[in-house]
């Protein structure tokens, strides 16, 4: 019994890591650990995303384009109109409960990986985007 227990919290205590504590590390190492327990199950852990479900974020025009933009995206589900018309069920969940240091994290780990170069996110910016709540 003490060792299902144990498990258990192991197991828990890991899926909480990405939950958005206040977790050391770098940056880079955060958006890491948040793309790769959020993230990856849909988009691949190298970006490719899966044909005609989760679109590729290497090149992409969201992940590349204004960054308020995908913020308010991973927050709260608005829809960039940057994305060609959603083919099939598949929709990006929204994950407001991320803490504004793990959403600039992975969202800045997406923008500088898989074949992108654009400019990091700010705690700052995503904070202003959340204050600002959802975009109609």
């Amino acid at each position: 019994m003490r060792v299902i227990l144990a498990m258990s919290c192991g197991l828990l205590a890991g899926s909480l890591a990405g939950c958005g504590g206040d977790e050391g590390g770098s940056p880079q190492d955060r958006g890491s650990a948040v793309y790769a327990t959020h993230c990856a199950s849909c988009h691949q852990r190298d970006g490719s995303g899966v044909s005609n479900a989760y679109p590729p974020l290497g090149g992409s025009a969201t992940v590349n384009g204004d960054a308020d933009t995908l913020i308010a995206w991973l927050l709260f589900g608005t829809r960039p109109a940057t994305l060609p018309p959603r083919k099939g069920l598949a929709v990006m969940p929204q994950f407001p409960w991320l803490s504004d240091a793990d959403v600039a994290a992975v969202l800045t780990r997406v923008r500088s990986q898989f074949g992108n170069d654009a400019p990091p996110i700010t705690v700052e910016q995503v904070a202003a985007v959340r204050a600002a709540g959802p975009r109609p």
